[in-house]
């Protein structure tokens, strides 16, 4: 084993501190109670020699004027008291405390006031105090005297609610609802498909889907915590859960491709008009409608579209406008994913910073003008979304969001937790990049940033929610420079507890073997993203005749197994004592132990598989024979743990997109898509071996 792998190392230190328990070192009172608040308050002042309050003895709220209990508070927090006193809680609305999300948190002379000029305001002061609360609870301290100031730099602080692969069950998005009020996000975008029921189109719905009333009250449970819930369903592209139907396929650009509408097909704005009208139904209060609109690959292609005299992008541009004058008329603003306006000028990949740097300039200045002539087709009142799942810090981004800004059209930003990761976002759950746009937000002037989820690999929602209090964290504080290092203590300790403080990250270990998990088993292919190859892959062979002639093939692969086995077991032993001592979300726990087995049983199975190679003995065989039949109890094991926030097969009866294999939560209709690759590889080694 590789015993002197850099990951290997830390760990082995890491852990052995951990089993030493060597205690933390001591701080001062306020930076150990708000050390690990996420998002961190802009400002935090102690008053010394006041009295504070003890964690035990908050006992409920006293309101003043239209003062409501924060609906974050309820389950914590329900009881209501006439006067201030000795644990009370009291929440003030103020004219004077600027910004309608602003609040000041002052503790003192044994009780909590909380000042803000909305309900808003005091429900995020509220969401401090709770989190204050906890960490004392959990430490066993008092909290001092202190005075916090505090209000958001971002005005929309949105997450991207992705269902298009996989169902969940009704409670679960109450609970998604529940842990993005923790981080004071304020918005969701809620990307349907066929997980509601459409009314005038039942038969685009799966079998199980949430009604239109199920939607509404969620809606409104999130809407009382301060998110605003706005739909997105998909236009144009992306429509294959639609025109995948019989019913619906003369409404395609192309006939045999499940993919566009023509957009200039009357009967499908029809169609069209009536998903937005259930969408909004569901949605009430919202204040957008996302019109999709990305990716939109087959354009002016039918005989309709030909002999209009329009180009790709002119036709694009006539879709718009339809679709954004409806949505306007129904009380909603339209918003937009923007890369076809680039590519229809050439300057897609200018944006996205794939030209040569020396060229980019000259590249937008001579295309840029395209853009600007087709300005007046540009509908009013419309929000574009400049989407950059990297780092935005590059010159393309800014130039496209400086771009908008002088032409005086709105636009808002758009990162990502999760592109197309499969089982496990990587780049530490993407916190940097998902930084650097909210940093670009300080030059630029947006309507605020989405933070996106794609479900095309369907991995759990807890893998991205590091992602997700990245977002929340750099949205509401851009202000002050907190390192992605910083981050990710914080997130360990509001996600799993105080208990969890002085244990190394296991993070960034467990993304380290996802790429052999990803490729090992495969000569050609990759399982994220799938669109590279069309869901095209090619297991890797089988040992031939020679003994040691296939390991001396994949030695390198062999190699890195080696560095994996050994790090999953020390990752495996680590979460353990995570869960031994976390205080909340052991799920999420849980279900990262079980991305370490299984991707730590890609590196023993081909350790496995290379003993038996160089030996051939009836011992490597039978040792072989061993580890294929584990791969049962791991599946096993996942799927139970995976199976309580989502159902994994699709329903009876679900039709297949035509683009399945380019998604890889869509290659199957069962579960076999989560082990496409070792299902592969085990039933290639029965044959060798002549099992049945």
């Amino acid at each position: 084993m590789n015993k002197n792998h850099p990951l290997i190392v830390s760990l082995v230190i890491s852990v052995t501190i951990v089993f030493s328990s060597i205690p933390a070192l001591a701080s001062d009172p306020v930076s150990l109670l708000t050390g690990s608040l996420i998002p961190e308050p802009h400002s935090i002042v102690p008053l010394g020699g006041g009295e504070g309050v003890s964690p035990q003895g908050i006992k409920g709220f006293v309101l003043t004027g239209d003062a409501r209990v924060p609906a974050v508070a309820e389950k914590y927090l329900s009881k209501v008291f006439r006067r201030p006193g000795k644990g009370t809680v009291q929440l003030v609305v103020d004219g004077s405390v600027e910004d309608d999300e602003a609040y000041v948190l002052r503790i003192g002379d044994g009780k909590v006031e909380i000042r803000a000029s909305s309900q808003k305001g005091l429900d995020y002061g509220t969401t401090t105090l709770l989190q204050i609360l906890q960490n004392a609870s959990e430490l066993s301290i008092p909290i001092p005297a202190m005075e916090i100031k505090d209000r958001p730099d971002s005005k929309y602080r949105a997450v991207h609610l992705d269902l298009k692969s996989h169902s969940v069950p009704y409670q679960y998005l109450f609970d998604i609802v529940d842990f993005l009020a923790m981080y004071k996000i304020n918005g969701i975008v809620v990307e349907f498909e066929d997980k509601i029921e459409y009314r005038e189109h039942p038969d685009i719905a799966i079998p199980g889907a949430f009604t239109i009333e199920q939607w509404r009250n969620w809606t409104e449970y999130a809407s009382r915590r301060n998110m605003d819930v706005s739909p997105l369903v998909q236009g144009l592209g992306h429509a294959d859960f639609i025109l995948k139907h019989d019913r619906y396929s003369h409404l395609r650009e192309i006939p045999g491709s499940d993919w566009a509408f023509c957009p200039l097909n009357d009967e499908y704005y029809d169609l069209q008009f009536s998903l937005y009208d259930d969408a909004i139904e569901a949605t009430p209060g919202g204040k957008y409608l996302h019109v999709g609109g990305d990716e939109v690959s087959e354009v002016g292609l039918c005989p309709r579209c030909k002999a209009s005299g329009k180009d790709a992008l002119g036709l694009y541009l006539h879709w718009l406008g339809r679709v954004s004058e409806y949505v306007k008329s129904k009380g909603r603003i339209p918003v937009l994913w923007d890369d076809m306006l680039f590519k229809g000028v050439g300057l897609y990949e200018t944006i996205l910073d794939m030209e040569d740097p020396e060229k980019q300039d000259s590249i937008w200045n001579a295309r840029v003008e395209n853009l600007n002539g087709r300005l007046k087709s540009f509908p009013e009142d419309v929000i574009y979304m400049r989407w950059r799942y990297e780092d935005a810090m590059g010159k393309g981004t800014r130039t496209a969001l400086k771009w908008y800004n002088e032409q005086g059209l709105k636009v808002m930003g758009a990162n990502a937790a999760q592109t197309a990761f499969a089982m496990l976002p990587l780049n530490d759950g993407q916190a940097g990049y998902i930084k650097s746009f909210h940093y670009v937000s300080r030059e630029a002037e947006l309507e605020g940033i989405l933070c996106t989820a794609w479900d095309d690999a369907s991995p759990l929602f807890d893998t991205f929610k590091k992602g997700f209090i990245a977002h929340a964290q750099y949205g509401w504080n851009h202000t002050e420079d907190m390192s992605t290092c910083e981050l990710s203590r914080r997130y360990r300790i509001r996600e799993f507890g105080n208990g969890t403080a002085g244990l190394p990250d296991f993070r960034l270990p467990l993304e380290s073997l996802m790429p052999l998990w990803q490729e090992g088993l495969v000569d050609e292919g990759v399982r994220g993203p799938m669109w590279k190859t069309k869901g095209r892959y090619r297991i890797i062979s089988m040992p031939t005749d020679i003994p040691g002639e296939w390991s001396a093939k994949y030695s390198e692969r062999l190699d890195m197994a080696r560095t994996n086995v050994c790090l999953s077991s020390l990752l495996g032993n680590l979460l353990e004592v995570y869960r031994s001592r976390a205080s909340r979300n052991d799920y999420s726990l849980e279900a990262f132990s079980c991305i370490n087995e299984l991707a730590g049983y890609t590196a023993s199975l081909l350790l496995a598989i290379e003993k038996y190679d160089i030996s051939r003995t009836d011992e490597s065989r039978s040792m072989l024979e061993k580890e294929m039949k584990r791969f049962d109890e791991i599946r096993a094991r996942m799927e139970e743990v995976y199976s309580r926030t989502r159902s994994l097969p699709q329903p009876d009866g679900y039709i297949l997109p035509m683009r399945h294999m380019s998604k890889l939560s869509l290659m199957t209709a069962d579960t076999d898509w989560m082990y496409i690759y070792e299902l592969g590889l085990l039933a290639d080694l029965k044959k060798l071996l002549n099992l049945s």
